[in-house]
């Protein structure tokens, strides 16, 4: 409650882009919690299975097992809504809590029928076996909570959407270097690259980019800001290396973008941006090789001047 409270305090001089992360802060703290909960949880179960206690039951021993049981798994299942509803990591820290507060109940419950019914302690047993379960369940909402404070990738579906909204304007022959920065639910900041053709009239670029940034971060929830890059689209030759460069790129999973030639007397420069997966071993001189082998022959002597991107 605490952390929803300080998310929702409004931007300030100190924090143009508002106070939202504190939810992620409660998440991590709701989460830690969990673990040190899972990690006495050991301790006790370890201790029984060294040394059992007698279990003394009576009816409201299951009386009050049950009615803990369907408390804690409706408060879970309110948790999990709303985190869904809102998209809330610290809901589904606090769902996790309680979902942990069901096993270990329900493994009691289990243990004292057993206890009852056949004279067997197996209640230090169970509960080791519940501790795990709350013990990896914290790492895991951990790293979730963690990885907006450090700067995750944004989602797949958020990007795709994102650039299929841009293409869709006339006049945008291109989209790249899209970064996407969150700030917590619903303040999610955005800078992209959209290519238009160099005979556009500056002033008509500079209208697409404004309709752009009001309409399409509007309908992806962002505040966006595009930086428009011209395109020589009548270039005969430059179309033509450009084309042979993107084949030999996708021959090894890379992009390129930001493409243009530079003619001097003696040589031609090929500048653009290289896009390479983060998990690819690929560097640009692998890519200056295999453009050269491209290239190798030609009347012109090519150049490439190339800047790596990660993607």
């Amino acid at each position: 409650m605490a952390g929803f409270g300080l998310a929702a305090r409004p931007a300030d001089r100190e924090h143009p882009f508002g106070h939202a992360r504190y939810e992620y802060i409660g998440a991590l703290v709701v989460a830690v919690i969990v673990l040190i909960i899972g990690v006495l949880l050991a301790k006790s179960s370890v201790e029984r299975i060294v040394a059992p206690e007698e279990i003394d039951v009576t009816g409201w021993t299951y009386a009050v097992l049950a009615v803990s049981v369907v408390l804690k798994a409706a408060q879970a299942g309110v948790y999990a809504h709303c985190a869904r509803k809102i998209s809330s990591c610290a809901l589904r820290a606090s769902a996790a809590d309680s979902v942990g507060d069901v096993l270990a109940t329900l493994a009691t419950l289990t243990s004292v029928i057993i206890a009852d019914v056949a004279g067997v302690n197996t209640d230090g047993y169970f509960g080791l076996a519940v501790s795990v379960f709350i013990v990896a369940s914290s790492f895991k909402y951990m790293i979730d909570a963690s990885g907006p404070l450090l700067g995750a990738r944004p989602p797949k579906e958020l990007v795709e959407r994102i650039k299929a909204d841009i293409l869709a304007y006339d006049g945008v022959i291109g989209v790249h270097d899209l970064v996407v920065h969150s700030y917590g639910a619903g303040q999610s900041f955005a800078v992209v690259h959209v290519e238009v053709p160099s005979s556009d009239d500056i002033m008509q670029a500079h209208t697409i980019a404004d309709h752009i940034e009001r309409e399409t971060g509007a309908r992806c929830g962002v505040h966006l800001t595009v930086h428009i890059d011209p395109v020589d689209t009548d270039d005969d030759e430059a179309a033509q290396v450009r084309e042979r460069c993107e084949r030999v790129l996708g021959g090894v999973g890379a992009t390129l973008h930001d493409f243009r030639l530079a003619r001097r007397k003696t040589h031609v420069n090929v500048i653009f941006d290289v896009g390479i997966p983060y998990e690819s071993r690929l560097t640009l001189v692998d890519v200056e090789e295999l453009l050269a082998r491209e290239f190798e022959g030609e009347e012109k002597e090519y150049y490439f001047v190339l800047s790596r991107d990660l993607e």
